[in-house]
């Protein structure tokens, strides 16, 4: 198994050294990585990454430092740059701001997120994008879709998550309710 991993690396592009397996296990799953996302991503999926980078690297991640000293997060602004940009909507219904597309954009985007330079920023994106709105996109009605998700997916509204029940607080897993 051992010779089958040094074998495949070498193909990728890798070294192998007396003493550097940590190194070459390292770079060849980097390597193996680039490899699959090349092939996994087309290039419409590539194409939003991009854009999602630009925004990271233009209006996100200059700011963090700041943010965190200041002890303030923009969260209106932010959400807007990216409700523009229709990166707040990928799979959301067109009729209601989304792009409609599949989750495979809803991957490469979250992937994209994980570039910003703090962990709170990419969460509350995708509290907006994966906790909050699917529920009211797939099951609410006309009115509460017009009211809440399209201003949510053009980034014109922040939304927001409760659970709660006696007894069990925000312990989802403490539910008695069904």
């Amino acid at each position: 198994l051992m010779m089958r991993s040094v074998k495949s690396c070498l193909k990728l592009g890798g070294s192998y050294s007396q003493g550097g397996l940590r190194g070459l296990h390292t770079g060849c799953v980097v390597r193996q990585q680039a490899a699959v996302k090349s092939e996994y991503f087309g290039e419409e999926q590539m194409s939003m990454k991009k854009t999602a980078k630009r925004i990271i690297d233009e209006d996100i991640n200059p700011y963090v430092d700041q943010w965190e000293e200041e002890g303030i997060y923009p969260a209106h602004t932010v959400f807007k740059k990216l409700g523009s940009a229709g990166l707040l909507g990928v799979n959301k219904p067109v009729e209601y701001g989304g792009m409609g597309l599949d989750f495979k954009f809803n991957i490469a985007l979250n992937e994209e997120l994980g570039h910003i330079n703090c962990g709170a920023v990419p969460m509350s994106i995708a509290v907006q994008t994966d906790m909050a709105t699917p529920a009211l996109a797939r099951f609410g009605s006309d009115q509460l879709k017009r009211t809440f998700l399209e201003p949510s997916v053009l980034g014109d509204m922040v939304a927001c998550l409760g659970v709660s029940e006696p007894g069990g607080g925000s312990d989802v897993a403490a539910n008695t309710t069904s």
